[in-house]
C-alpha cells in the first residue's frame, strides 16, 4: 500500500530560509527568495530555473511564496516600502 504524503501547511512569510519547498530536489525558500531577489517574478520563471516540473511535490508552494515575497523585494528595491511591516526594522517608515 502507497501513501500519499501531503505537505503540511506553511506560513511562508515566518518561514525560516532552510525551510524545504521541493524535498525532491532539495530547494528551500532562500533559493526561491534568491531568484525573486535576482529577478525571478513569475512561476514558470522559477520552476524553469530550478530545473523543475510541475509535478515535482512542492512546485504547488510556488505561486504562494511569490505572492508573498515579491511585492515586498519591489518595495524594499525601490525604497517605498509604507506596507506597515510589523517589526520591520528598515527606514521606510511603514
Amino acid at each position: 500500500m502507497s501513501e500519499v504524503l501531503e505537505m503540511e501547511k506553511i506560513d511562508w512569510s515566518r518561514a525560516p530560509a532552510d525551510s524545504v519547498v521541493c524535498p525532491e530536489k532539495n530547494i528551500l525558500l532562500r533559493d526561491v527568495v534568491q531568484l525573486i531577489l535576482d529577478g525571478f517574478e513569475k512561476k514558470s520563471e522559477i520552476i524553469s530555473e530550478l530545473s523543475l516540473t510541475d509535478n515535482d511535490s512542492g512546485t504547488d508552494q510556488i505561486q504562494e511564496i511569490l505572492d508573498i515575497f515579491v511585492p515586498v523585494i519591489n518595495a524594499w528595491k525601490s525604497g517605498s516600502c509604507g506596507m506597515g511591516c510589523a517589526g520591520c526594522s528598515g527606514s521606510c517608515g511603514g
